[in-house]
């Protein structure tokens, strides 16, 4: 969720493979993603790598879509000849590196394929991984077609966001650790936060994500309405994302909080700063995740995040340290943690500057850097590890 991407530089000179490019010729990547304004998390990221990537002389940037949320018929089309692109470009020569970010289900089978098509022809592939859920998705394959899946997505390097989703990857697709790196999800990040009065006399909470009931936005809602009345008077949340937006509005109202919460769509880049300049809380209290961007965001911000210890967020935030953790699908701690939070501003204010330092790291520049620095390492010969550990030449 980040501002418009500027238009991307066509790659010059002779069409060659991924081996043996020239030192001083940009990089020439290929990122195979969703487009650009489909909402969620993967989008977020995505938008992000193919923005800073693009902003450096060094790299040269191609982007070929494969999903956005539209009707079937479209989505087929954006699938089928999206693909064929991305072959198309592979077998021409014209990548050195192909990106991927991909999820599961579908997403995980048509990046395979040019994983694949791409292993052939000799170009290093990078899967970014984002499912919480694909070690649930994968294990319900059957079982004459996990093999399958696996080598198709055996990938030169997979990327997890967060240590323990290391060995989802690394069982289920026959990868050495050194070929499945941690790189966790990147923030763009404010120059300046807002003058925030801890003690006013209204708190706003924002959620940003999936309104479904496993990213735990029901249970928000039933803690919220569980409040003191005088907290419960005092917060103001708002509930933004794609999913079942009628069902919240629904539940909303039958808790009686139509005063307290208020219920958007998705919304843009733009909108979402402005809630997050004005916010104080970042209420995420997820069944599964990988790490969510909106958690990063409203840490950058300032914001004292409440979450559950799911993906990366386990390690991310500290309970009492950098914001609060309750436990998963527990509206009583969820509501008990609000309103410990609302009764010691100072308390609230001191986790949310802690949480804004402990993400200073993650910032999209460095994390740029390091991308490119992976897809440089690939292009040595016989770096790339089996999946015993041992050195040996891609393909």
């Amino acid at each position: 969720m980040t501002a418009p991407v500027p238009s991307r530089r066509r790659v010059a000179g002779p069409l060659r493979g991924g081996r043996g490019r020239s030192g001083s010729a940009p990089l020439r990547v290929l990122v195979v993603g969703q487009a650009e304004g489909t909402p969620g998390g993967i989008s977020s990221v995505q938008r992000l790598h193919v923005r800073f990537l693009d902003a450096r002389e060094d790299v040269a940037v191609r982007v070929v879509t494969t999903y956005d949320e539209v009707g079937a018929a479209r989505r087929l089309w954006l699938m089928t000849t999206g693909i064929a692109r991305a072959v198309a470009l592979v077998l021409g020569g014209r990548v050195d590196v192909v990106h991927l970010h991909v999820a599961k289900g579908l997403s995980a089978l048509r990046k395979g394929l040019i994983v694949t098509v791409a292993r052939l022809r000799g170009v290093p592939t990078v899967l970014h991984t984002h499912a919480g859920a694909f070690a649930e998705w994968f294990d319900g394959l059957p079982a004459p077609l996990r093999p399958v899946v696996a080598w198709l997505l055996r990938a030169d390097r997979v990327i997890v966001l967060a240590d323990g989703a290391r060995e989802t990857y690394t069982s289920r697709l026959g990868l050495a650790a050194e070929r499945v790196p941690v790189v966790a999800n990147p923030v763009e990040w404010p120059a300046e936060l807002p003058p925030r009065d801890p003690h006013a006399s209204r708190v706003r909470g924002v959620f940003l994500g999936r309104l479904i009931d496993r990213k735990g936005v029901f249970d928000l809602i039933d803690a919220i309405a569980s409040l003191h009345a005088e907290h419960r008077a005092r917060l103001h949340v708002t509930l933004a994302g794609h999913g079942d937006v009628d069902a919240v509005h629904a539940a909303v109202a039958a808790a009686g909080l139509a005063g307290s919460v208020d219920v958007r769509s998705w919304i843009g880049p733009e909108e979402r700063d402005a809630l997050l300049r004005e916010a104080e809380l970042l209420l995420l209290p997820s069944w599964w995740e990988g790490l969510p961007m909106s958690v990063l965001e409203g840490m950058a911000w300032g914001l004292c995040p409440v979450v559950t210890p799911v993906g990366g967020l386990a390690t991310l935030v500290r309970d009492g340290d950098n914001g609060v953790v309750v436990p998963v699908h527990d509206p009583a701690a969820l509501g008990a943690a609000l309103d410990k939070l609302l009764s010691d501003d100072d308390v609230r204010v001191q986790l949310g500057a802690r949480a804004r330092e402990s993400v200073a790291p993650f910032g999209a520049d460095a994390w740029a850097d390091r991308l490119v620095a992976l897809y440089r390492e690939l292009l040595v010969p016989d770096q790339l590890p089996d999946r015993h550990g041992r050195k040996s030449h891609h393909g």
